[in-house]
């Protein structure tokens, strides 16, 4: 039986859910952090800069980075369904990787 789709949850409680389900690796986990990192830079690059083609590239590193570390994992995902779910998703799985990471390297 498939599991139930991301896109299918009634709230965006039930949707994080799912998403946590499918960004449960680890590695998949880590390579997401850097993308949205990778994206806040280029952002705050772009802003000092006033150059917007880095802008621009924010999301387009973010997406690629992403979604390769899903093509690694044999997942994919389409993320342009819900793209305010997404992206408040990612966020919070952002926070939720870079706190795991850090407590991770003080029990070593």
């Amino acid at each position: 039986m498939k599991p139930p789709s991301l896109h299918d949850a009634p709230d965006f409680e039930e949707f994080y859910e799912r998403y946590r389900a499918v960004h449960a690796s680890r590695s998949v986990r880590v390579a997401h952090a850097v993308a949205t990192a990778s994206a806040a830079v280029l952002l705050g690059a772009a802003v000092a800069t006033r150059r917007p083609i880095l802008a621009i590239a924010a999301p387009l590193v973010d997406f690629a980075i992403a979604q390769a570390s899903h093509r690694r994992a044999g997942q994919v995902t389409r993320p342009w369904r819900r793209p305010s779910w997404h992206l408040r998703a990612e966020l919070r799985l952002f926070r939720a990787t870079v706190e795991d990471e850090l407590r991770r390297l003080g029990k070593q």
